[in-house]
């Protein structure tokens, strides 16, 4: 039997202020919340209808009031499990390598957020990176093009913001990936990247489980630099799906 493999791409705010210009939250049990980038609305004009706001999302009360009443560009879609890659050369060659049944896995940094409970051990009390999500794969295409060429597809990617403005993009290499709808998802507790004493170096967890995309193992005495895509194959993906639950909601 042939072992599914994965890929792990970092999504969702950080400290640049293109993409934010803050963290989500992860609190002492390993629970967090995942918060999307901004809508650019000079840069992917307007459609309708309109995304939602900061303001309108359940996790509104852990965005600054500068951004409450921008849009978001809701990107990995994790309720309908669709997601176009805006990641670069390296991301998408690596995804384009993935096939049905194997995993695409979503990474953010996060910041500790005290809720007077017992911290759990493998997180840092400053921030981290961490794993939030996953899709398992039902199938990719090469680009929006090639969405557009099928029905079928279409339909699947419909509801999904990239595929309204329909990802005017001269790469045509930009994967578009849909998930198996009850396979795919936030998970319930995020599962560590950085190591807990120090968060800009790579967790003992992700220095097993995962390689970067040429296949060199994760350096525990160097910087960590978290737009690295990792690879995960064989028993290590297994191991891995082993400690992920998916959200029930």
């Amino acid at each position: 039997m042939c072992l599914a493999k994965g890929v792990a791409i970092n999504v969702g705010v950080n400290t640049n202020s293109e993409w934010g210009g803050f963290r989500g939250p992860i609190f002492s049990d390993g629970s967090f919340e995942f918060i999307h980038i901004p809508w650019k609305e000079d840069k992917y004009g307007m459609i309708e209808p309109r995304p939602q706001k900061y303001k309108q999302m359940a996790y509104n009360s852990y965005v600054p009031g500068y951004l409450q009443n921008h849009f978001i560009l809701e990107s990995p879609n994790f309720q309908i499990g669709t997601y176009a890659s805006t990641n670069g050369a390296s991301a998408n060659k690596s995804i384009l390598d993935l096939n049905q049944g194997d995993y695409l896995l979503f990474y953010s940094t996060l910041n500790y957020r005290d809720d007077g409970k017992k911290r759990q051990d493998w997180i840092n009390s400053m921030w981290g990176a961490y794993i939030v999500g996953l899709f398992k794969i039902d199938f990719i295409y090469e680009s929006i093009y090639h969405v557009l060429a099928d029905e079928s597809a279409i339909k699947a990617f419909k509801e999904y913001d990239w595929f309204k403005i329909l990802l005017q993009d001269p790469d045509d290499s930009a994967p578009w990936v849909k998930g198996i709808k009850e396979e795919s998802g936030l998970l319930k507790k995020a599962i560590p990247l950085s190591s807990p004493e120090n968060p800009q170096r790579w967790s003992d967890l992700a220095c097993d489980l995962f390689r970067t995309s040429r296949g060199k193992r994760l350096d525990p005495e160097k910087k960590a630099i978290f737009q690295t895509v990792l690879t995960c194959e064989s028993m290590r993906m297994e191991k891995l799906l082993s400690l992920c639950t998916l959200r029930k909601d």
